[in-house]
């Protein structure tokens, strides 16, 4: 549980400096190329209204690790792009790669958190991108699962749409093992909340998540257990 909460609040923490932040960074997918084993996904990377008189650091924030960095000694174009400098050596080289992009794979309901940070620490964006969904609609309301941990040992719900400052109604259906409760819903419609799926005596299984709510019912289903990740 105590796994579970602190991920939850560096998710919240997340979400919310990327949106009350003056600048994001805006990931723009570029292509998407199928193999034999995975999907590559490829994102153009920008973030305007930066300042590009100052050099930054990429950093990621990859399932169940710390924040690590990807890339330093890079520069914004005026257009907001991410520019290799070829300040350090393990960074790409200016004259034949000048403008980072940013190459995935991934699993369904994975986040891919990345975020631009001053050398200085004064100026900074945050952006995500989920690029296989697990979501759930019904009547204008919504419910998206977040994987927390690899094989979906804690995963964070992500609701949107529903009624501002009330409490939902919400059933858990885990390979059989029903659990009910409520979650809260902020002042803009949205709620946060993690789930452990877990079952006693079993090692995997599908959890299904309902929420009863005046006007809309969305419901949201995720497979979790040993083995279950696999990037799509």
């Amino acid at each position: 549980m105590d796994v579970a909460r602190k991920l939850l609040g560096q998710q919240y923490a997340w979400d919310l400096s990327a949106a009350t932040a003056v600048t994001r960074l805006i990931l723009k997918e570029k292509s998407r190329k199928k193999t034999d084993q995975r999907t590559v996904i490829t994102y153009d990377i920008s973030a305007p209204g930066l300042p590009t008189d100052q050099h930054y650091t990429l950093i990621a924030w990859p399932l169940n690790r710390g924040i690590e960095p990807v890339r330093s000694g890079i520069t914004l174009t005026a257009d907001g792009k991410l520019s290799c400098t070829g300040k350090t050596q393990a960074d790409c080289k200016p004259d034949t790669d000048p403008i980072i992009d940013i190459a995935v794979q991934v699993a369904k309901g994975e986040p891919k958190r990345f975020g631009l940070i001053s050398d200085d620490q004064k100026a900074k964006a945050l952006g995500s991108v989920v690029p296989f969904p697990i979501i759930g609609k019904d009547a204008g309301c919504s419910l998206e699962v977040l994987l927390g941990t690899p094989d979906g040992d804690v995963v964070m719900i992500k609701g949107s749409g529903f009624a501002p400052n009330t409490s939902v109604p919400i059933s858990s259906d885990s390979a059989g093992e029903v659990v009910t409760g409520t979650w809260k819903v902020d002042d803009k419609g949205n709620l946060m909340s993690s789930v452990l799926p877990q079952v006693r005596g079993k090692t995997s299984g599908d959890t299904t998540i309902l929420v009863k709510a005046p006007g809309c019912s969305p419901k949201v289903t995720f497979h979790w257990g040993k083995n279950s990740y696999h990037t799509e």
